[in-house]
């Protein structure tokens, strides 16, 4: 009895020191995770719009007249116009679409990319003659295309800063009209016409991300397609209207000089694969 005793007083003295040490146990709650924001990543596909303007404040250059004349043929034309020429650039809402693919390393990312437009711009080069007269070129484009690299430098994590250049290419539409009476069935205007341009695209811009997915940016690119071989050929010689002055196996070609070029400033808007 007294074994059974003492087994029992044990048993109720341990049952009250985990009582008292339960008692004494402080419970805390687990940290809350830490929250990590992602690192940004410009590597990676993207396609994306672009939208502005095209434009050339420079007007481009005067209609040239390139005489074949014998005699005092080239006297006779040069006190015909004098100096009355004038231009005129009609500058154009831009718009389109690109595809690119980017590279970090580091703070730099190079990369390249290629977009097509649409837009309306003309250059028109006129000249006046005292028989009197007019004569206007004019070259228009409808659509570009460019073919682009690209590298720049993150300012920020989140913001780029670029330059890029490569080819640019359109199709460029020329046109003449006169109201010469000199130009008659017997002595047609004679077009010629090279319309596939291959020219340049050079500039700049900055690109930032607003999410992981998504840029916003804005980008200056001047072109360049050249001057062209486009040219108007008036046959005859020396033309002032009248049949005398005409002589035949000589000529006038109208030439717009200078290189169709100009600037455009645009919007771009992508979606990236990363």
């Amino acid at each position: 009895m007294k074994t059974i005793a003492l087994l029992l007083a044990s048993a109720a003295t341990l049952g009250l020191a985990s009582q008292a040490l339960a008692a004494d146990v402080v419970y805390q709650e687990p940290a809350a995770p830490i929250a990590v924001a992602p690192v940004v990543n410009w590597t990676g596909l993207y396609l994306g719009v672009q939208g502005g303007g095209a434009f050339n404040p420079d007007n481009g250059d005067n209609l040239a007249i390139v005489p074949n004349f014998t005699g005092a043929g080239a006297t006779f034309l040069t006190n015909a116009f004098g100096s009355n020429f004038s231009t005129e650039f009609q500058s154009s809402f831009i718009g389109g679409a690109h595809i690119g693919y980017d590279y970090q390393a580091g703070n730099f990312v190079v990369g390249a990319l290629a977009d097509i437009n649409a837009l309306d711009i003309a250059q028109r080069a006129s000249a006046f003659s005292n028989t009197p007269a007019v004569y206007t070129a004019e070259r228009s484009l409808d659509y570009l295309v460019t073919g682009r690299l690209r590298a720049g430098y993150l300012v920020t994590e989140s913001a780029l800063l670029y330059a890029t250049g490569g080819f640019a290419y359109g199709e460029v539409d020329y046109r003449f009209g006169t109201n010469s009476p000199a130009v008659t069935a017997a002595f047609p205007a004679l077009v010629n016409t090279n319309e596939d341009e291959w020219g340049y695209s050079v500039g700049g811009g900055m690109e930032v991300k607003v999410t992981q997915n998504i840029s916003f940016g804005a980008e200056y690119l001047y072109t360049n397609l050249g001057d062209s071989g486009s040219f108007t050929r008036l046959n005859g010689g020396p033309f002032d209207g009248a049949a005398a002055a005409v002589v035949p196996g000589q000529f006038t070609d109208f030439r717009s000089q200078g290189d169709f070029d100009f600037h455009t400033v645009t919007a771009k808007l992508s979606y990236r694969f990363n």
